[in-house]
């Protein structure tokens, strides 16, 4: 490691050690203060990329706070946590090939490893800008390297299940779930799953679960009453259809199924319910 990238990651921890032995010895406010002004110098003047990122992590703007990390990226510093700040708000904005090109900036620099849960975030943008193989490789090297980690499964089986690989998105999701049994995405994943393999007892299980675990639940209550419906069990399915179509009209963000459809498969639970009472 260069000493400038040793010096960038460890300045800020010099003003944490200064005021704790400031704390224990009591030299006076004076020398206190003069301290604290000789670190803010010395980081504006030799470390101004982390000088701007500390400013940036302070300002709750996000167009002010990618100004300040574009900054900070201009003084070329040695540390990656710029790249990796201003990656992981592109990621937020759902602009996946810029956040993963400054998280492969950040993997570059010399140095110790990008740490491996920037990896997967790396992993996550190009499996959301299409580059499903390329996140494959990093999270099979990932486990490789011992990072048997549940964001790590469940992010490969996202991308098994996206592809179509049925049976490698079940076993992925399993480990997941195993990692972190409290966790709710893993499930609605294995819900989904087990839906695409028409295991709807199984998927009936996972939403039921998830529902149960989830504050406002709203798409899984369509998946709920369609693996209902595929079971014969019509009550039920009209009933949860119906809470879907309210909680996806209501929060519509919530939901990657359209209110629409929802509606149209309520109609058609509604009517085979309507036959079986005829019958």
């Amino acid at each position: 490691m260069s000493f400038k990238r040793l010096w960038e990651e460890n300045i800020i921890g010099a003003i944490l050690v200064w005021l704790v032995f400031s704390v224990l010895a009591r030299p006076g406010w004076l020398t206190v203060g003069g301290g604290v002004l000789i670190w803010f110098f010395l980081l504006y003047f030799t470390a101004p990329g982390i000088f701007w990122n500390l400013i940036a992590l302070f300002n709750l703007n996000p167009e002010k706070r990618e100004d300040l990390l574009n900054k900070a990226l201009s003084y070329r510093p040695a540390s990656p946590r710029p790249d990796i700040n201003l990656a992981i708000l592109k990621a937020r904005q759902k602009k996946w090939p810029e956040a993963a090109r400054l998280f492969e900036e950040a993997r570059e620099k010399p140095g110790k490893q990008l740490a491996p849960r920037f990896q997967n975030l790396l992993s996550v943008c190009y499996r959301e800008a299409g580059e499903d193989e390329k996140a494959l490789a990093l999270l099979d090297k990932l486990l490789k390297d011992g990072y048997s980690h549940g964001a790590v499964y469940l992010n490969q089986a996202f991308i098994h299940f996206k592809v179509g690989r049925l049976a490698e998105a079940l076993t992925a999701a399993k480990k997941a779930r195993a990692l972190n049994i409290s966790a709710v995405e893993p499930v609605l994943l294995l819900g989904k799953i087990h839906f695409a393999l028409e295991d709807y007892q199984a998927a009936k299980d996972d939403y039921e679960w998830s529902i149960a675990n989830t504050s406002w639940p709203v798409e899984s209550y369509y998946w709920l009453g369609r693996s209902e419906l595929a079971l014969g069990l019509l009550d039920e399915a009209v009933s949860h259809l119906e809470t879907a179509v309210q909680r996806i009209t209501e929060d519509p963000l919530l939901s990657d199924v359209p209110v629409n459809e929802a509606q149209e498969w309520l109609e058609k639970a509604r009517a085979l319910k309507t036959e079986q009472t005829a019958d």
